[in-house]
């Protein structure tokens, strides 16, 4: 009985300290959007989460994969002066949009900008998509996809 009780122990420690591994990664900037979130306002099934992990593109605050895994979103949150950078640098902005935040524009401005840059007060939102590879001169994301999901965030902001 003592070495049940004592196996039962050791396996609710080991549990104990595995815990947090086992566990999806947070971030304080979670509350701004979750994969149901993306699936509603583009229509697409599948979305998760995945990891920060810039060598492999995921760069944002957050990122998204589609179904297949193939990234399609990251969403990373600066401070208003970043998009005041942005949009004097050079090459930066292809137009301006109306209708998000208190200034936002679409970038870079080549034939096929993969950016959404919005500012609300003091704080800077940054959305990029990916290119499809197959289908190409498509991101995975549209632009009107982007704003939607703009929307969700800076409704939460």
């Amino acid at each position: 009985m003592k070495k049940r009780l004592s196996l039962v122990l050791v396996a609710a420690i080991i549990f104990v300290l595995a815990a947090p591994g086992l566990r999806a990664q947070s971030t304080p900037y979670d509350k701004y959007l979750t994969s149901a979130d993306i699936e509603k306002a583009v229509g697409m099934t599948g979305v998760k989460s995945v990891p920060r992990e810039p060598r492999k593109g995921a760069g944002g605050h957050l990122n998204f994969a589609n179904a297949k895994g193939d990234l399609i979103l990251l969403a990373s949150f600066l401070a208003a002066t970043d998009f005041n950078s942005y949009k004097g640098t050079p090459g930066m902005v292809k137009s301006q949009v109306q209708g998000l935040g208190d200034e936002a524009f679409i970038g870079p401005a080549n034939d096929l900008p993969y950016m959404l840059v919005v500012r609300k007060a003091d704080k800077c939102l940054g959305l990029s998509t990916f290119a499809d590879p197959q289908k190409p001169g498509t991101n995975r994301l549209t632009m009107d996809q982007l704003k939607a999901i703009a929307a969700v965030i800076i409704g939460r902001m």
